[in-house]
């Protein structure tokens, strides 16, 4: 078919714009009534035309476009979580379109056929032009995640060729245009205008980002000018520390370009040698000598002879210049050759076709052979040529290659430098490359941003890879440029921001290169050499200028520096050390006219990602004057005097152990210590008005061990101060002493850990011994005791020498496939080891004795005591001793689990006997891992153990309290923690004064139905002003946040003073239990839970949280706002009696005041109220109630059905209704005389009448029913103590929290006193009547045990009840005395237990007692 404007025979592109033409017209065409239907039928074909507009290349793009979109739309959804959670989320978003779940998930799985697709795309497409794809390349380089790794770099190498474009377009733009301003204007000022060129120049020169391969594109550039100039621009910024101005000429020739320029060689020195001891010389600044160095640019080899004569020819008196005066032919001087090869000669199609690295490695191996022949190796010696650099560019996607070749004065050639391949030898000083050396086998990346050098190797003693960073700081930052997280610290000075920009772009590299696991590095260290030179100003941050002053620069600029690289490490260090960095350096030079001048460097080392060790250090000459050194001014620092060139060694025992527990997604347990220093720091910062104890360190640890190591079940523990990392079990405890904010004095605890790089962190004999002994420890001096978890479980042991020699009595020698009979040991392996088994003699016909094994026993040593090669039966008999102390620590002391690794089996059920349990958001709690559980159920079910065991199980089923994303975040929540509770169990507790006024008054006010968590802790208004609630603001952590959610627990602070807070949710919450995949026929159920009741989940978790805060010895807050329980045949089913009852047993037990408040718009009724009504514990509950609040047995609703039936609202209409009354009378009064048919229908007007007001009585049954259920109703029965306004809550449970908080401690001194020979309420009595009748409260006029500041008057004066007090002590002794007077045994045993007392008691005391008992016996 032939159409008009274009022919068959001819090869053209798509005709859109005849057909669009076409199309048009046929619509023009058209009716008005059917041109919409019309455009409706053709719209595919206006589709595909409007595809084709721009050609076929255009249309080819756009297709392309499309499917990377449809990629991206699939594959961004699964980038960062796993498939499982993946699945899950879109689950929940797609509800009502499950097939499109099933449809993405099934397209995902396809990923590796969908990938190969797409590289194919990004190579043979998208390689030639990727400025069309910009926006899919951006979106392709960020998908975060090993699957994508190949899109991912081949990616970033396409953004990277269109950012040198752009980077390219704008350099020749930025030359370009003052050239044409010169050209174009006739009275313009010629000299300022080539001043605004070299202003141009000299910006890109110093430019912070990577401009080399930008500016090396321009070498081939037809604009003679703007070649000369980007050579220039290269030159100098390659040679920038050391660069000669005006020493640069260019000479171009035929075959290529020429350039020659001087440069000074610059080291740093120092006067004296330096020793071991403190050094006080002074630093010397710099000796400069100088050097020559020349470029040939060409763009073919074969041109190379030519240019290089023609470039030496050039030089050649100014390289003599530079010679030693006298010398008859040049020798070798550290000159440098530059050889820039350009690739307009090679076809990129040809190119990509056979490989970047082919077409390299062949010019390289034709550059070696032309270096070699003689003519050019002696013209190169005799012009004082030291190294030669070639530089190639072949394409523009893979950059620009470079190759060293230094001269071998034992080959007598110039001979490749391997480790100086990729980079510029005049910048490779800069990267102490020296110190990777050493290392084999060295694999050499760059960044995509070209700012750093990557070099991996892999460690010859140990399965480790190890990374080594290398980067240059060209400029530093000014205020004004800063981006991204720089911008949230603009505080920090310029030098500051310049490190942590770098270090930013090091992360991005290595967080590219953790998408790899094959190049992934398990140990990475940074260095970073900051060009320019620093003034001190620089350095020091304008808000800390001012605490510099008076310092000596030295010792100044080194605190600087310490706390510059503390403040950086605490913004990013934890980033880094999740990519496996653990140390890092910079190197910088400081000009100052006094004794900082000089270099310096930082070394930082990262033990935690937050806390890490500083050291600082100078540059200065050894004792030979020769080897630049490290310099530590304390003498302390572990590099001190060691050669700054010295090579890395390899990782000592504690980098490998740490490195071990990284890789099981934990902290190495020997730095916790520091992790815990490091999180109280931050803690002292955040109450800065207290003042930090100043003689002593913040926090001490000593180490437990056993005393003997021979008898662990027998020894006792002792204290020791020993080296990390020399523990022979696996697990390791301290005792810690920390100064906090609520004890500056201090306050101990106890500690144990795991240590995963001793068999897994599993629990042996030893292990279960060691932890027994140390909860025993804390239960017996009441500290609290944190367990930190990371355990493979119980150890599975096997006799190991009996696995070694046993041998198998086969039923067929000859064919062991029919099976065996029998274990046996030779008659000689059962003289050496038969002690380790139960065994009977066999003897064969042929006479052979064999020892038939029947038992392994396992190794017992002489003493009977556990060993390392016990059997599995005595590890579980230790397992148990380790189950019962743990229990009994958390009933006598405070415990509390942090889950900072893979916990399992008993490791899991030690988080549940501590009852409070932070579990790390990346690791599970479980029994069993879940490939042992896919091989028990013999299908691939669970895909990982946080399917089994991880927040999103333990988090939502009770075990689990709180969820941390990390261990800096996990030690800092224990901290938080452990600021609500006691010193001791039995302390006093941690008060602090609040920075929320306790007078302040209730802001929050709740609109229908009181929200708890806002009533709690505040909330933002719609203006963003904070509405404060009842508690300190900023204080409430709330616990168990994801399990039973129509309550909500935790603690607060009121007034400084630390309470545990229940409170009722008053929403519908809805209870999801997930489908288990090992059952085939489970499936997802959302049950709703209604707000306002007790279910059986919710009063579990209350019922808990009352035994938690009893234990703790916290003050409770209960907001009640229940209506009762929920008692449908699932509830009843699920124990909602037996869980309701615990939570009155707890009640009843409760040791603390407990405030019962109905808060604003609240109700407490039915069984809700009896569960908490202040008859359960009489000496301790007080309830209150919101004048608003309602409280009662039934509603008002349930109270009229019983009540207020409708016999009652009849006698009510009866009674009240006039005209209901009226009627009725006229029934009456003509019942008698009137007719049948006039009282039938005065019958049918009373029912009408009853009806119509049926509804209205109705609603005042309603609210005569209401009205009982008043808060001034509650008062006046007694049912509540007192009416408190919401408003006013804060203010009045504050003054009665602190009131009775201070009678409870009293109370329990006279208890303790007294022997608890008396109860609480006569304990509190009787210390009301020593108040009133004291001498301080007589003497006022109206004396009032009301009256708080008269008791706290009172109280704080001890001597107002000491005397009381020790009359009860001699009255507890004298009641024991007594009873023991009524047995005979026990009073003839009197005396010598006296006798004992009186050898143990202190022999100052022992006198005293005896003088005592003597003048009392006269």
């Amino acid at each position: 078919m032939d159409c008009k404007g274009f022919s068959k025979q001819q090869n053209v592109d798509f005709p859109a714009k005849v057909l669009h033409g076409i199309l048009n017209d046929h619509l023009n065409s058209c009716l008005d009534k059917e041109k919409g239907a019309r455009e409706r039928v053709v719209e595919p074909l206006v589709s595909l035309v409007k595809s084709y507009e721009g050609g076929l290349k255009s249309h080819a793009c756009l297709i392309v476009q499309g499917l990377f979109d449809e990629y991206l739309s699939v594959e961004e959804l699964f980038g960062d979580d796993t498939q499982v959670d993946v699945s899950e989320r879109l689950r929940h978003l797609h509800k009502k379109d499950l097939r499109k779940v099933v449809d993405l998930v099934l397209s995902h799985q396809s990923i590796g056929n969908k990938n190969k697709l797409i590289l194919s795309l990004l190579e043979r497409l998208v390689y030639y032009n990727p400025t069309m794809y910009r926006d899919q390349l951006i979106r392709l380089s960020a998908l975060n995640n090993a699957n994508y790794y190949e899109l991912a770099i081949k990616s970033n190498k396409l953004l990277g060729q269109i950012k040198r474009s752009e980077l390219r377009s704008s350099i020749i733009g930025s030359l370009s245009e003052s050239e044409k301003f010169i050209e174009d204007s006739e009275n313009v000022d010629r000299l300022k205008c080539r001043g605004s060129i070299i202003e141009q120049m000299e910006a890109i020169v110093n430019a912070p980002l990577s401009v080399e391969d930008a500016i090396f594109g321009l070498f081939a550039h037809t604009d003679h000018a703007l070649q000369q100039r980007a050579v220039e621009i290269y030159i100098r910024r390659l040679y920038q520390p050391f660069f000669v101005r005006g020493s640069m000429r260019m000479k171009r020739l035929n075959s290529g370009l020429v350039a020659s320029w001087e440069f000074l060689e610059k080291h740093a020195e120092r006067k004296n040698g330096c020793e071991d001891e403190v050094l006080d010389e002074s630093f010397v600044g710099k000796h400069s000598e100088r050097k020559c160095a020349a470029m040939a640019v060409i763009k073919s080899l074969e041109f190379f002879p030519t240019t290089l004569t023609a470039a030496l020819s050039e030089v050649t008196d100014n390289l003599k210049g530079l010679l030693p005066f006298g010398s008859g032919h040049p020798t070798i001087c550290d000159n440098i050759m530059h050889i820039a090869l350009l690739g307009t000669n090679n076809q990129m199609s040809s190119l990509h076709q056979s490989g970047y690295e082919v077409q390299t490695q062949d010019i390289i191996k034709e550059l070696t052979k032309v270096l070699k022949e003689g003519e050019i190796s002696s013209s190169l010696q005799n012009a004082g040529v030291r190294v030669i650099s070639s530089i190639i560019q072949i394409d523009d996607v893979q950059g620009i290659m470079r190759h060293s070749f230094h001269w071998s004065a034992e080959k007598l050639e110039y001979v490749e430098e391997p480790i100086l391949r990729h980079l510029d030898p005049t910048l490779s000083s800069y990267l102490d490359l020296d110190k990777v050396r050493g290392f084999g086998n060295l694999h050499y990346t760059t960044s995509q941003d070209k700012l750093w050098h990557l070099y991996t190797v892999r460690d010859k003693r140990l399965p480790i890879k190890r990374m080594f960073l290398r980067g240059l700081v060209r400029q530093p930052l000014s205020t004004e440029d800063q981006d991204g997280i720089i911008q949230s610290l603009s505080t920090l000075s310029s030098t500051s921001r310049s490190i942590l920009r770098s270090l930013m772009s090091a992360i991005d590299a290595l967080e590219l290169s953790f998408l790899d696991s094959s190049s992934r590095s398990d140990h990475a260290q940074i260095y970073l050499c900051i060009l320019p030179e620093q003034k001190v100003d620089d350095v020091l941050s304008n808000h800390k200028r001012e605490q510099m002053v008076g310092l000596q620069e030295e010792p100044a600029v080194e605190k600087i520096l310490d706390e510059m690289a503390n403040e950086i490490n605490a913004s990013i260090g934890f980033k880094m050390y999740g990519l496996g960095v653990r140390e890092w350096e910079v190197k910088l030079w400081i000009s100052s006219e006094g004794e900082a001048n000089g270099a310096w460097r930082v070394v930082v080392t990262d033990i935690t990602g937050q806390a890490c060790i500083v050291h600082i250090y100078r540059e200065v000459k050894d004792s030979s004057n020769k080897n630049m050194v490290y310099y530590s001014t304390s003498g302390r620092g572990p590099l001190h005097c060691l050669p700054v060139n010295a090579q890395y060694k390899p990782l000592g025992m504690m980098d490998q152990k740490r490195l071990i527990a990284w890789k099981y997604g934990t902290t190495y347990c020997y730095d916790f210590p520091l992790a815990f220093e490091a999180a109280l720091a931050k803690l002292w910062i955040q109450h800065p008005g207290i003042k930090k104890p100043t003689d002593k360190t913040i926090i001490r640890a000593e180490e437990f061990i056993f005393a003997d190591r021979d008898a662990v079940w027998c020894s006792p523990l002792v204290f020791v101060k020993r080296k990390p990392g020399l523990n022979d079990i696996g697990l390791v405890a301290w005792r810690m002493e920390m100064s906090t904010p609520e004890f500056p004095s201090g306050r101990t605890i106890i500690v144990i850990s795991n240590d995963v790089n001793f068999k897994s962190g599993s629990f042996g004999p030893e292990e279960n011994a060691f932890f027994t002994a140390v909860t025993n420890f804390a239960c017996s001096h009441k500290l609290p005791l944190i367990y930190l978890a990371a355990t493979s479980g119980s150890r599975i042991v096997m006799e190991d020498e009996v696995k070694s020699c046993f041998k198998v009595g086969w039923f067929n020698e000859s064919n062991p496939q029919d099976g065996f009979e029998y274990f046996y040991f030779t008659p000689e392996d059962y003289s050496r080891i038969g002690s380790h088994v139960i065994a009977h003699e066999l003897t064969l016909p042929n006479g052979e004795i064999r020892w038939v094994i029947d038992t392994i026993l396992g190794k017992v040593d002489s003493d009977a005591m556990m060993k390392e090669g016990d059997l599995i039966a005595d590890v579980i008999n230790g397992t148990g001793a380790i189950a019962r102390a743990y229990l009994r620590a958390y009933e006598e002391t405070f415990t509390l689990t942090y889950v900072t690794g893979t916990t399992v089996g008993i490791g899991a059920y030690l988080a549940r006997f501590g009852i409070r349990c932070i579990q790390r958001n990346d690791q599970p709690i479980l029994l069993t891992g879940f490939s042992a559980l896919n091989k028990l159920l013999k299908r691939e079910v669970y895909s990982s153990n946080m399917q089994l065991g991880g927040p999103k199980i333990m988090g939502t089923n009770g075990v689990g309290h709180l969820t941390v994303s990390d261990d800096v975040e996990g030690i800092s929540a224990i901290l938080k923690w452990l600021s609500f509770v006691p010193p001791y169990s039995g302390g006093p507790l941690p008060s602090l004064t609040s920075s929320d006024p306790p007078e302040r008054p209730v802001e929050y006010l709740p609109d229908t139905s009181c929200d708890p968590t806002s009533a709690i802790r505040g909330t933002m208004d719609a203006n963003g002003k904070w509405l404060g609630g009842i508690f300190d603001k900023d204080s409430f952590i709330e616990t168990q946040e994801g399990w039973a959610r129509t309550v909500v627990t935790g603690r607060g602070k009121l007034g400084g003073i630390p309470v545990g807070i229940i409170a009722a949710e008053t929403l519908t919450q809805m209870l999801v239990i997930p489908a288990d995949p090992g059952q085939l026929d489970s499936c997802e159920r959302v049950i709703p839970q209604a707000g306002q009741l007790w279910h059986p989940d919710s009063s579990t978790k209350a019922a808990q949280a009352i035994l938690d805060f009893n234990h703790e010895g916290l003050p409770l807050f209960m907001l009640a706002n229940w209506r009762g329980f929920s008692g449908g045949q699932k509830d009843l089913f699920e124990g909602i009696i037996q869980t309701g009852s615990e939570i009155v047993e707890n009640l009843r037990n409760y040791r603390q005041p407990i405030f019962v408040y109905i808060p604003i718009t609240g109700e407490l009724r039915g069984g809700a109220w009896v569960t908490i009504d202040r008859n359960v514990n009489p000496d301790h509950v007080e309830t209150y109630a919101d004048g608003t609040a309602k409280g009662n047995i039934l509603e008002p609703e349930g109270m009229i059905e019983i009540k207020f039936r409708t016999r009652d609202l009849l006698e009510c209409m009866g009674r009240l209704d006039h005209k209901l009354m009226n009627l009725k009378l006229k029934c009456l009064e003509d019942g008698s005389s009137g007719t049948r048919e006039t009282k039938e229908d005065l019958q049918k007007q009373i029912k009408s009448r009853e009806h119509e007001l049926l509804p209205v009585y109705t609603q005042v049954a309603l609210k005569f029913a209401d009205l009982h259920d008043t808060a001034a109703t509650l008062a006046n029965v007694g049912a509540i103590r007192e009416i408190v306004e919401w408003t006013n809550s804060r203010s009045y449970f504050y003054k009665r929290l602190r009131r009775r908080t201070a009678e409870n401690d009293i109370i329990k001194n006279v208890m303790d006193a007294a022997g608890n020979h008396i109860q609480y309420k006569s304990a509190r009595d009787m210390i009301k009547s020593w108040f009133l009748n004291s001498k301080t409260v007589k003497n006022k006029d109206r004396p009032s045990w009301k009256d708080d500041e008269a008791f706290f008057c009172w109280k704080d004066d001890s001597r107002n009840y000491e005397g009381q007090l020790h009359d009860l002590r001699i009255q507890k002794h004298l009641l024991q005395l007594l009873d023991i007077s009524n047995s005979p045994q026990d009073l003839s045993a009197l005396p010598q237990s006296l006798d004992a007392f009186l050898e143990k008691v202190d022999p100052s005391i022992r006198d005293h007692l005896i003088d005592k008992l003597r003048r009392g016996s006269k």
